[in-house]
């Protein structure tokens, strides 16, 4: 006799003890699953975007999926704010599992992020299924520091990643006073960020300002000139430079000090860039980042 199939369900991992073990079996898939293991990790250190993690089993589970507290999620159309991250062993077997409403809230506007591109099919047929659209925004990704050094790559080069470095030195004590991102700040961030523009991103700038570590270089008026910080999941993004200051390599040097500051904290360190975008990907090469062989993917869906 054919045994019944088992219908799919949440499961809702609250004690500490669990989110340090998933932590530790999201370190094993990297780079796959650097998404998400940014994102628990800094659930482990306070969890101060009031995310959750869901998973299909446990402790064996083949699909987890992060995102925020119901109650986080009031404006259907904000979708900086209805983000999920998604990690799956077997990503075929993962659409069951997505599906279910109190998984994703496929009513509302979200964004699915994950560097598994093998997603892409399972979220597309379920975005046809929810009767909604979807677009597929894929980039490089890059790890750096602690993430890479898991992976036997060379380690950083204190030379090259050396804040101290005579050019950027002479531009830090002559011209420019290095400091961090205040709140008000993130109107000039919003305007040069690929993904901003618009309200709801500039509320999303301003929180992640306020919750996580950021640099920037203030110019002779006191107002930021190039700025790099960190979104919930540990991604080095939103960095910008002003018209006028750039090709002086201040992304570079400012991405210096936060590889170095965060790597003492033992956060994990990576980014991503639009495979056109030639310069960040110069500058990352110039950094010692190391291309992973996936991809860095977010689904924009639209009810």
């Amino acid at each position: 006799m054919d045994s019944a199939k088992v219908p799919a369900k949440m499961l809702h991992l609250q004690r500490p003890q669990m989110l340090l073990m998933l932590e530790k079996c999201l370190k094993k898939h990297i780079p796959e699953s650097i998404k998400v293991y940014g994102t628990v990790f800094h659930m482990n250190q306070g969890n101060p975007f009031r995310l959750k993690a869901l998973v299909d089993k446990w402790p064996d589970f083949n699909t987890v999926v992060i995102r925020p507290q119901e109650q986080e999620m009031t404006d259907d159309l904000d979708h900086y704010r209805n983000t999920y991250q998604v990690y799956s062993k077997d990503p075929k077997k993962s659409q069951e599992f997505l599906g279910l409403p109190e998984v994703i809230n496929w009513k509302q506007h979200l964004q699915i992020q994950s560097t598994q591109s093998s997603l892409d099919d399972v979220i597309k047929n379920l975005a046809a299924l929810k009767l909604g659209k979807v677009k597929q925004t894929q980039c490089f990704l890059y790890i750096v520091s602690e993430c890479r050094k898991k992976m036997a790559t060379y380690l950083l080069d204190a030379k090259n990643l050396s804040p101290s470095d005579n050019k950027f030195k002479f531009i830090h004590q002559n011209k420019l006073k290095l400091s961090s991102l205040d709140p008000p700040h993130a109107s000039l961030v919003n305007k040069l960020w690929h993904y901003g523009g618009n309200e709801r991103s500039q509320r999303f700038i301003e929180r992640c300002i306020q919750t996580f570590p950021s640099w920037c270089l203030l110019g002779p008026e006191g107002t930021p000139v190039s700025w790099v910080l960190m979104d919930q999941t540990g991604e080095m993004r939103m960095a910008g430079t002003m018209p006028k200051y750039r090709r002086q390599g201040l992304i570079t040097y400012l991405s210096c000090v936060q590889t170095q500051a965060l790597d003492e904290l033992a956060f994990p360190m990576y980014s991503h860039t639009d495979k056109t975008n030639h310069i960040i990907q110069k500058l990352a090469t110039n950094m010692k980042t190391y291309p992973m062989p996936c991809d860095w993917n977010q689904w924009n869906f639209v009810p």
